[in-house]
């Protein structure tokens, strides 16, 4: 299977919802719009959930990645505010990591399109993925990252507009 996957936003609804209503985000709607209307396998890359996808019910959360050149892969984890230290952030990366192989294992993903207009917002997110489906642990600056995934992964493609989603 192919699965188009975008990464969360920080503007959540309240409560237990389906990833189509519990995010509260344009870029958000108009991917999972885009997404139905030409019937593709779609997920949501959460910083929490890892993949989260359209038949399931989760729980609002506050956990998101910001960029830090002083950890592992570049990537802080920041949980309800906290920036965790980086030993805590590379055991969660690491954790999130085995899980989006055992999800994508489990829905029989060969291929993922990632989509992210901002490159400033999705790095991090792009760089657990690359982290999680392509083994590489080094600390990429965007645009290595960026060419390291096109050349290197067999299985994460970038788009960054949704008119590149196709059937």
């Amino acid at each position: 299977m192919i699965l188009y996957v975008t990464y969360c936003s920080a503007k959540k609804r309240a409560g237990v919802h389906s990833p189509d209503i519990l995010y509260i985000s344009d870029r958000i709607t108009g991917f999972i719009e885009q997404c139905r209307m030409v019937e593709v396998n779609w997920a949501i890359f959460s910083a929490l959930y890892a993949f989260f996808f359209p038949e399931e019910k989760k729980k609002d959360y506050n956990v998101t990645f910001r960029s830090d050149k002083n950890y592992s892969l570049g990537i802080a984890v920041v949980k309800d505010g906290r920036k965790l230290t980086y030993a805590e952030s590379e055991q969660y990366i690491n954790g999130l990591a085995i899980t989006l192989d055992q999800q994508a294992s489990g829905h029989a993903v060969e291929q993922i399109i990632f989509y992210g207009p901002s490159p400033k917002m999705m790095k991090c997110y792009l760089g657990v993925l690359h982290y999680a489906f392509d083994g590489c642990s080094k600390l990429h600056g965007w645009n290595d990252l960026i060419e390291h995934v096109k050349k290197q992964s067999k299985t994460i493609k970038v788009i960054y507009r949704l008119d590149s989603l196709e059937m």
